[in-house]
């Protein structure tokens, strides 16, 4: 049973909820190499993070000189889909963290920028799914994208939310300066590169998952 009175929680999925950067750069490194796009898993990573299917693909174009084809994008999506299947795994600590949270009554969603077929996948395979039952929402369901901050407020919606009253996990310093402009407080996941970027952006910011619960009481 959820209690009103409690804030309601806005997680970002990729990087938050799921470790899957390496494995979605990874394949997007391999199959740049169609289009002549020689990229690194890192560079892959610095390249496409963030962006929206349509992101990607113009940033495949712009290098390229052409944009991939619909063949390209399903075969991107399946060899994800794959990859995922075989090696996806929720971030280290956020399972015991969010089902803690949900038994404190703690109203709950997903808002993020990838497919929502893609969410569905790596929610279930990362054993996160039944957390947030429907509330799973997609920046294809509003008007803009992140770094817009239109999905966050889709979500707080959803949930019955007052921004004032919500809290979004974040692991993007551009998707936690948008919800902040909201109103909403933010904590940003930054265990690596990102912590001094999370920081000016105005989040509290962690490094681990098990910190999650404490900031979110603080």
């Amino acid at each position: 049973m959820t209690d009103a009175n409690l804030p309601a929680l806005i997680f970002d999925c990729d990087g938050v909820l799921i470790d899957s950067e390496y494995l979605a750069s990874r394949v997007e490194s391999d199959l740049a190499r169609e289009f002549g796009v020689t990229l690194g898993i890192d560079e892959a990573h610095d390249l496409f993070l963030g962006k929206t299917v349509d992101g990607v693909l113009d940033a495949i174009a712009a290098r390229a000189g052409k944009r991939p084809s619909t063949a390209w994008v399903y075969n991107w999506a399946f060899a994800t889909a794959h990859a995922f299947l075989r090696e996806l795994k929720s971030v280290d600590g956020v399972g015991v963290a969010v089902e803690t949270l949900r038994r404190r009554g703690h109203r709950m969603a997903v808002a993020s920028q990838s497919p929502l077929a893609r969410v569905q996948l790596s929610l279930h395979v990362a054993g996160l799914a039944g957390q947030f039952g429907d509330h799973i929402y997609v920046t294809t369901m509003v008007a803009r994208p992140k770094p817009a901050p239109d999905i966050y407020l889709l979500a707080a919606e959803r949930l019955g939310a007052a921004p004032a009253n919500c809290i979004v996990i974040e692991d993007s310093p551009a998707g936690a300066a948008a919800a902040l402009g909201t109103g909403m407080r933010v904590i940003g996941y930054a265990p690596g590169k990102t912590f001094d970027a999370m920081r000016a952006s105005g989040a509290r910011v962690i490094r681990a998952m098990d910190e999650l619960i404490s900031a979110i009481d603080a």
